[in-house]
């Protein structure tokens, strides 16, 4: 992967690959902020969420939602025509 967008933090001890994924390659705006949300509720706090979108307006929607929300944004890719977000719950 590339990534695109500096990582919100550096911190070694997170296992980023146990995130709880949720595939939105393919679906228009705004499902895949409306996936998003939904995993969101079934997750503990402190757990993580990785959203893989396709819909070049997830990249806006996301850091939107995060900065009204308070959720915070812990890392974003770019690998080819996907957006990787990673999410942690609160």
């Amino acid at each position: 992967m590339t990534t695109t967008t500096q990582q919100a933090t550096q911190r070694q001890d997170v296992h980023w690959e146990d995130a709880l994924r949720v595939d939105a390659r393919g679906l228009p705006c705004p499902q895949p902020l409306l996936a998003m949300r939904r995993a969101l509720k079934e997750l503990a706090p402190g757990a993580l969420l990785h959203l893989i979108a396709t819909d070049p307006a997830s990249q806006r929607d996301i850091r939107s939602f995060c900065d009204l929300s308070g959720v915070p944004l812990a890392r974003v890719e770019t690998d080819g025509e996907s957006f990787h977000f990673w999410l942690r719950q609160i």
